[in-house]
Parts: structure tokens; C-alpha cells; sequence
């Protein structure tokens, strides 16, 4: 039952990424950076949930890898450029990647402790960022859109350090939250995912993806 436990918990990330993500990335034009500081945070606990309820350590980048595959979907539909949908695919699996790399912090139990969990999720924000930089860096020498490295350092400053920072800050609050609500073992209830509940958030999430 594990694998449709991270199919459901890798749709439930496909299903933000193509809903709220879309309605982030249009308000994006106004306010830079706006998804890359609150998608992260929904990823990152759609990871948390995968890998409480299957007990994996690869969990994280399994249901990345999940979400990844939604967001692929993209490819079938007329006339969409293939980096628009390769861009946002990449991006999650090095979420997951780092995620999985560098352990998923526990929920806070003492101050000391606290801050070490924070100081790891910012360091996970900054290695799957610096990461797709890199690939960015990469395909700019192709002349492919590559707009957070080439618009200049504030910017590739701004989606390194600046938004891991504001995850990290999100993410930590949550954490702190989760533990005093639900104090024994967060998502110990939700260890089992019917085949039925996972495929249905599955189709829900590929349906979203194509129409929005």
C-alpha cells in the first residue's frame, strides 16, 4: 500500500502546483518570487506526510517524482514550449532530491533543537535552488530562458538566498504549529491511502494540469 500512499501524497502536490501555483505565478508579474517563497513550503509537506506514512527515507523524492510526472502531462497539449514544462518538472524533482538528501526536519521539541531544524530546511532551500541555478546556468549558454540567472546577481540572489529564507521561516511556524496540535507523531492517522482515493486525486490532479 505504500506506492499509493506516494501516489496520493505526490497528487496532492501535483493538484497545488497546477491550482494554486497557477494563480501564484499570474499574481508573479506583480510580485516576483511569489511562488518560488510558498510553493516550496506545500511540496516540502506533501513530502513530510509521504514519508511519515510510508516510513521510506527516498519518500520525499518518490512523491517528487510523482508530482513531477503530473506536471509532464503539459507535453501533449498543441504548440507548449517543452522548457516551460521541462523548467517546473526539474524543479520539483531537486526539491525532492534535496529534500530526501538532507533528512526532513522533526517537528520542534525544545528552542536549541528548533533552530537547528531551521537552519537545516533553509539549507535545503538553498542546495535544490542553487542546483536548478546551476542547470539554469547551463542552458543559458544555449540561449534558452534562463531569467533568474541572466536578469543579474539581485535576482539569482534573490530566488537563492531571499526565498529559502522566507520557506524557511514559513515552513519552521508550521512545524511549530503541527507539534502543538497534533503532539504525539504528526500523521499517524493517515498511514493507509486506498488504491481508490489515490487514483482518484491522481486524475483530478492530471485534469487540473490540462486545463489550467
Amino acid at each position: 500500500m505504500k506506492k499509493y500512499t506516494l501516489l496520493f501524497w505526490g497528487s496532492v502536490w501535483g493538484i497545488c502546483e497546477a491550482s494554486f501555483g497557477f494563480v501564484l505565478h499570474r499574481a508573479a508579474i506583480a510580485l516576483p518570487g511569489l511562488p518560488g517563497a510558498l510553493m516550496f513550503p506545500i511540496g516540502f509537506f506533501c513530502m513530510v506526510a509521504a514519508q511519515r506514512a510510508t516510513g521510506l527515507r527516498a519518500a520525499p523524492f518518490l512523491a517528487a517524482v510523482v508530482a513531477a510526472s503530473i506536471k509532464t502531462v503539459n507535453f501533449i497539449l498543441p504548440g507548449m514550449d517543452p522548457i516551460r514544462v521541462v523548467n517546473p518538472a526539474l524543479s520539483i524533482l531537486l526539491e525532492g532530491l534535496a529534500v530526501t538528501a538532507l533528512s526532513i526536519p522533526q517537528p520542534a521539541q525544545s528552542s536549541p533543537k528548533f533552530v537547528l531544524k531551521f537552519i537545516r530546511v533553509l539549507c535545503v532551500g538553498i542546495v535544490w535552488r542553487a542546483m536548478f541555478a546551476a542547470y539554469l546556468s547551463i542552458i543559458s549558454l544555449f540561449a534558452l530562458p534562463a531569467a533568474l540567472v541572466t536578469s543579474g546577481v539581485r535576482t539569482l540572489l534573490r530566488f537563492v538566498l531571499m526565498e529559502s529564507f522566507i520557506n524557511s521561516v514559513i515552513i519552521s511556524l508550521l512545524l511549530l504549529l503541527l507539534l502543538r496540535a497534533v503532539p504525539a507523531r504528526p500523521f499517524k492517522n493517515i498511514r493507509v491511502i486506498s488504491p481508490v482515493a489515490a487514483v482518484t486525486v491522481t486524475v483530478i490532479a492530471v485534469s487540473l494540469e490540462l486545463l489550467l
